[in-house]
């Protein structure tokens, strides 16, 4: 499994040790660490920014806009994406996270009626249609290819890392142990505002890791 950090950049991070944190050997709180610990920071992140960070392949499944232009945005979407980074085989399901930046498309359905790609330019956040419009409807625009990034950015790799430093640090400093910390990890994280009362304290989730993120919000992506 493709992380955006890993276990080790967590630990010079902390300077947390597996005896501060009770764990019986330092294995066990590695793979705790790697399993548990970074895929909820990584859920922290993309749900702050409305989009992951993994290339997705798959299709986004739209409302035609009726326009020249077709914005991905949230209003009438449907994802089906195979995160292939985390599992090859995985059969494709809906996400609930936007599918953007795109990177590159690879065909356009309109009314079940496949286009000519040349026709389309392909950007960040929308898809173009050169000379002609995407006709209005439910659900009837689909786009095939890529989207999300082929290599993380450093300031997400950071970010990740110093959110799980954060979190060892105040299962310390609040004497919460694993056994004690896993059941909050597991509270459904769909929003900035329903995170774990613990990744959403000051203390875990700070200003610094906040402003770095806001960079990456949707309404910082091109919009055309």
């Amino acid at each position: 499994m493709t992380t955006y950090c890993t276990s080790t950049d967590v630990t010079i991070f902390s300077q947390i040790n597996y005896k501060q944190v009770d764990f019986a050997s330092d294995a066990a709180y590695v793979t705790w660490i790697e399993d548990t610990l970074i895929l909820k920071a990584q859920d922290v992140v993309d749900n702050y920014v409305g989009h992951n960070f993994y290339e997705n392949h798959g299709t986004i499944r739209l409302d035609g806009s009726g326009k020249v232009v077709q914005h991905i945005s949230p209003h009438g979407l449907t994802v089906f994406s195979n995160q292939s980074v985390i599992d090859a085989t995985a059969i494709p399901k809906p996400s609930k996270l936007l599918p953007l930046p795109l990177m590159a498309v690879t065909g356009v359905t309109i009314d079940s009626t496949a286009q000519v790609l040349a026709d389309f330019q392909i950007y960040e956040s929308y898809v173009a249609y050169d000379g002609n419009r995407f006709n209005g409807g439910r659900q009837n625009v689909d786009i095939i290819g890529t989207w999300g990034y082929g290599t993380y950015p450093h300031d997400i790799q950071y970010v990740t890392a110093q959110l799980c430093a954060n979190m060892l640090r105040e299962m310390v400093r609040s004497e919460m142990m694993p056994d004690l910390i896993d059941p909050i990890l597991e509270i459904g994280q769909g929003s900035v505002g329903g995170l774990s009362a613990l990744f959403r304290s000051p203390r875990v989730l700070t200003k610094n890791e906040m402003d770095i993120l806001d960079r990456y919000k949707l309404h910082s992506l091109e919009v055309g």
